[in-house]
C-alpha cells in the first residue's frame, strides 16, 4: 500500500502518510483553509515520516506520541516513539506549533507490570527535550478537554 495517499472530507484533504507500530502502518496530515496538522497516532521514530517535511512545506501542528510504549514478553520490543525521538520528528518537520499525546497510555494495574513498559504522564520529557533540538517551536501540553486554536 502507498502511504501517501490522499482524500477529501469535505473541505479537508487528508493524506495518509508512513507509520510503524511494529507493523506498517499510517499518520496522517490534514489540511484545509491554508492550515496543515500531522497527526502521529502511535507510530515509532522511523526515517520516512521525515519525508512529510519535503512535501508538505509547511506544518502549523504536530501531534506526536511520546510514550515509549515496549511490549515486555517481546523482549522489551518498542512500539511507539518516546519524548526523546518525538523532539527528534519535531526537528525534522519544523511545525509552528506541536502537542504530545498518547502518553497517558495504560494497559492496566496488572498489564503494567506483565505486559507493557512506557513512559507515563511526563509531557515534560518532549517539552524540554524539543526546547533544545527545535527552539523554534512552541511546545503546547493540553489537558483533557482543553482546547487550542491554530
Amino acid at each position: 500500500m502507498d502511504p501517501w495517499q490522499s482524500t477529501h472530507l469535505g473541505p479537508v484533504e487528508v493524506t495518509a502518510t508512513p507509520a510503524s507500530h511494529g507493523i506498517p502502518e499510517v499518520t496522517f496530515v490534514l489540511r484545509a483553509d491554508g492550515h496543515s496538522v500531522f497527526f502521529g497516532a502511535d507510530t515509532l521514530r522511523i526515517a520516512e515520516l521525515d519525508e512529510i517535511a519535503d512535501r508538505f512545506e509547511q506544518l502549523d501542528l504536530a501531534l506526536l506520541p511520546i510514550n515509549g510504549l515496549r511490549i515486555r514478553p517481546a523482549f522489551d520490543r518498542q512500539v511507539v516513539m518516546d519524548a526523546t525521538e518525538a523532539a527528534d520528528l519535531t526537528r525534522a518537520l519544523r511545525p509552528r506549533l506541536a502537542v504530545p499525546i498518547h502518553y497517558a497510555f495504560s494497559s492496566g494495574p496488572l498489564g503494567d507490570r506483565l505486559m507493557t513498559k512506557s513512559t507515563r504522564n511526563r509531557p515534560d520529557l518532549y517539552r524540554d527535550a524539543t526546547a533544545d533540538v527545535a527552539p523554534d517551536t512552541t511546545v503546547h501540553i493540553l489537558g483533557p478537554g482543553r482546547t487550542l486554536a491554530l
